[in-house]
């Protein structure tokens, strides 16, 4: 159940990564498992198909080996067996102490012609021995035999070859002896000696030590240096008669002993002799049949790290070119949401992407079309509005009627009320003005000038107008009535308190293409939340437009944008107890 939650974990933060990690995730699994599936068939083909050849190497030849062996040993039996036709020897093994001494001198004499002729007729015997019935030993070759006939009748393997019969007895070694300064394991093959009524006259004796056995066949040093394996020769009763260690006179450190304790690292190879019951076992480690093979396991594991470090950033790379547009898009939309129609530029993919991009574009271009339109068709609406309430008021007798006002007052000494309404036919005369005369930014400065004495008559001289322009600057066209507005958003929404004094500061320069003004207080300011949503509903065409503490801002910048286009920057940033500042930064020459 922890597995089955741990999985899901997994898919959870698997489905919440990015689309590009996920690209070049499936990208790289992708890759990388065909390799392993292919390096991991290959090897297990490898390994099946070594282990497979090699057994069937190893078993020809132990099956060759133990054709040899039995036939060596049918030798020995059929030779062994010639010593049944001398009569005389067997009845000199049965009673020699009956003899005379020239009889016996006479009769040993045979004895070690007969032993000589055996040891010729056998190359790989060691020596050759013969025990009469008395307990008297004749041998002849490399091996001093055991002399002590009583020691030799309480032999487990003596007692096998009294017991059976006559018939050739091979027996587990009983010893080892030294040959070229090297110690080997020897066993013997025997036989009782009868007469023709059955009764015993002795025993002969072949003494075989392994390492005239291994001579017969250097395969064998082959098979055992290549694989590092043993190889074990037993009887027909499988009691070990010799093992061919990786380094001889090492049986105490034989990989095996028995076939009982065979495990799947051992493998074995065993042939069994229906004539002599000889039982040749090869085993061999299989971790050394697979060296070779391990060598070529560890150039495909380097060559498939090789092809990693180029997959990885090929993934990458690939990875990259197919969410570029796509980020590229997702950028764009953003842009979308916050009122910038923006087309993706620099896309010229013919594929699939490309052509999402590409209609993307045209619709980015027919929306800003159509929201240009609508803006045109609005702020045209709200010019035709203020031009008909403008040609609803007749400005000379608007500008009479508040002359007569402002003498009237002069009369009646109320001196403030004449230079309020002296200033407020000022405005009237600006605002109404119906000349066919190019509005400049120093027509705009003048606007101010008159809005703001205007406002210090009524607020007793608490606002101070600081003005800082390029003179080349002044003659710049721009729209009508545009710092007026936010001039009055400075005194309505900055200056709460009524016991201080409040600036505004007008800082303006022109370069090469553009020009860049800002209107800068030291009004109350905003909150970060009230900054937010100002920004957003400027910004923002799909803002509701009920909001009022917004609306001329907004209706500043929207005609801006109509004005100037996308070559329009506008920034408002503002501070608790520090201010508002507004930044406007437009070109020279309108589009």
């Amino acid at each position: 159940m922890e597995r089955v939650y741990m999985l899901l974990y997994v898919w959870e933060k698997f489905q919440s990564i990015s689309f590009f990690k996920k690209l070049f995730l499936y990208f790289l699994v992708l890759c990388i498992i065909p390799i392993l599936i292919i390096t991991q068939t290959l090897y297990s083909q490898g390994k099946t198909t070594i282990q497979t050849s090699t057994t069937d190497f190893i078993q020809l030849y132990v099956s060759q080996l133990n054709t040899t062996l039995n036939n060596y040993i049918l030798q020995i039996d059929y030779t062994s067996r010639s010593i049944f036709s001398d009569y005389n020897m067997i009845a000199y093994l049965q009673g020699e102490s009956v003899y005379s001494t020239g009889e016996r001198i006479e009769n040993n004499l045979l004895i070690s012609r007969q032993l000589l002729r055996f040891y010729d007729q056998l190359p790989y015997v060691e020596s050759v021995q013969i025990i009469s019935k008395e307990g008297k030993p004749y041998s002849t070759g490399n091996i001093n035999a055991p002399t002590d006939y009583k020691l030799l009748l309480e032999q487990k393997w003596f007692q096998e070859i009294l017991r059976a019969n006559g018939e050739l007895v091979i027996t587990p070694y009983y010893g080892k002896t030294t040959l070229k300064e090297k110690e080997f394991d020897v066993f013997t093959a025997g036989r009782l000696i009868k007469d023709q009524q059955g009764k015993m006259a002795g025993v002969i004796l072949f003494e075989l030590s392994s390492a005239s056995l291994i001579t017969m066949d250097n395969r064998l040093f082959d098979i055992r240096d290549q694989y590092q394996s043993q190889i074990l020769v037993y009887n027909k009763y499988d009691e070990l008669l010799f093992d061919i260690s990786p380094e001889y006179g090492a049986s105490d450190q034989s990989i095996i002993n028995r076939p009982a304790e065979l495990d799947n690292s051992i493998l074995s190879i065993t042939d069994r002799s229906s004539a002599t019951g000889i039982n040749v076992a090869v085993f061999v480690p299989v971790k050394n049949l697979y060296k070779q093979l391990e060598h070529y396991k560890r150039l495909s594991i380097l060559i498939t790290l090789l092809i990693l470090v180029i997959i990885i950033p090929a993934s990458i790379w690939i990875s990259y070119q197919i969410t570029r547009p796509i980020q590229r898009l997702i950028y764009s939309m953003k842009h979308v949401e916050q009122g910038y129609y923006r087309p993706i530029l620099g896309s010229q993919h013919s594929d699939e992407l490309g052509t999402l991009t590409k209609h993307y574009n045209q619709m980015i271009v027919q929306i800003k079309h159509l929201i240009e339109d609508v803006l045109a068709s609005k702020i045209k609406h709200n010019e035709a509005r203020f031009l008909a309430l403008q040609n609803q008021i007749n400005p000379h007798w608007l500008n009479n009627t508040l002359e007569s006002i402002r003498m009237e007052a002069q009369l009646n000494k109320a001196p403030t009320v004449a230079k309020m309404i002296q200033t407020l036919g000022k405005l009237f005369q600006i605002a109404l003005n119906k000349s066919n005369r190019k509005n400049q930014i120093r027509h705009e400065m003048e606007y101010i000038d008159t809005y703001i004495a205007l406002q210090n008559i009524r607020f007793d001289n608490r606002f101070h107008l600081h003005v800082e322009l390029d003179e080349q600057l002044l003659d710049i066209q721009i729209p009508r009535i545009i710092f007026q507005p936010l001039i009055e958003n400075s005194i309505i929404h900055g200056f709460l308190r009524h016991d201080r004094h409040y600036h505004i500061y007008i800082n303006g320069s022109i370069g090469v293409d553009s020009c860049t003004i800002s209107i800068r207080d030291d009004g109350e300011g905003m909150t970060e939340e009230e900054l937010a949503f100002i920004r957003t509903s400027v910004h923002d065409r799909s803002a509701e437009e009920e909001s009022t503490h917004s609306l001329g801002l907004k209706n500043v910048v929207e005609r801006l944008q109509l004005h100037y286009g996308e070559a329009l920057a506008f920034h408002i940033d503002s501070s608790p107890g520090v201010g508002t500042n507004i930044m406007i930064s437009f070109p020279v020459n309108p589009i």
